[in-house]
């Protein structure tokens, strides 16, 4: 892949992640052909938004697309989420972490006691989407049918290009004192306009979030980026995503570790 369709293909993404639309058709000589060009792709997408990044997100696994959250896109606690930005989402809710000290780029690999001796965990929503048409429909058809997403390589380097989906992040309470707890089997209560709780992920479907962390830490490391401190990481949802509705408020209990509410404006 050339400079210029690296630069195109970002322009075409950041472009979308500016004005909040979407791609009708991705040009198919642009799609990216490895991980490396996917990589560049999302590196020169962020870029060109040129917001800090208050913390990256990753799809639920070592290994699994990693993005960005930026600045704009993280949202306090009980905040609305403005239409028509958030209008196409996928709601998941994750324990996460911030981090408390800077974990720069080096060259030897971070230890898992060391990485969570740097952190808080961290309960937050994620709001996930795409700048291209109709991913976000195929995305939670899937994923309520218990089936991955994405299905394929090309779509999973179309999704680590469009900075690994992330719409934006609605952050939640801090617990300093978490050492103690099995993260693998925190459960949550999501309620949408007061209806019944929403679908639990099962547990085999999991990763644990502390693995996800430390895989994270050492790619970023790898690439020269490193984390820095009140970044937080979102490595896992805990219930099986699903859009919220224009107009709803949703409400998400994690045991005694707190609640986070958000809405999405009426249309």
């Amino acid at each position: 892949m050339t400079d210029d369709r690296i630069a195109k293909a970002a322009a075409l993404f950041a472009k979308a992640w500016r004005n909040g639309t979407s791609i009708e058709a991705f040009p198919d000589d642009l799609v990216p052909r490895d991980l490396a060009e996917a990589t560049a792709m999302q590196d020169e997408m962020a870029a060109r938004i040129g917001e800090d990044v208050v913390g990256w997100k990753i799809a639920g696994r070592p290994g699994a697309p990693m993005g960005r959250i930026f600045a704009s896109t993280s949202f306090d606690n009980g905040a609305p989420l403005p239409l028509p930005r958030y209008a196409r989402n996928i709601v998941e809710c994750e324990v996460g972490f911030r981090l408390r000290i800077d974990l720069p780029p080096r060259a030897q690999p971070y230890e898992r006691e060391e990485v969570a001796a740097a952190t808080d965990l961290a309960i937050n929503i994620e709001l996930v989407g795409s700048r291209r048409a109709n991913v976000v429909e195929r995305a939670a058809a899937a994923l309520a049918a218990g089936r991955p997403f994405p299905a394929d390589d090309t779509e999973r380097l179309l999704v680590i290009a469009d900075n690994a989906g992330n719409l934006g992040l609605v952050a939640g309470p801090v617990i300093e004192d978490w050492q103690h707890r099995s993260l693998l089997d925190i459960t949550v209560e999501l309620r949408i306009d007061g209806g019944e709780s929403r679908p639990l992920l099962p547990r085999q479907r999991r990763s644990e979030p502390i693995d996800v962390l430390l895989w994270a830490t050492n790619d970023l490391s790898r690439r020269g980026i490193g984390l820095k401190a009140g970044q937080i990481i979102t490595p896992s949802s805990v219930n099986v995503p699903e859009p919220l509705p224009a107009g709803s408020t949703a409400v998400a209990v994690f045991e005694d570790l707190g609640r986070i509410t958000f809405s999405l404006a009426a249309a």
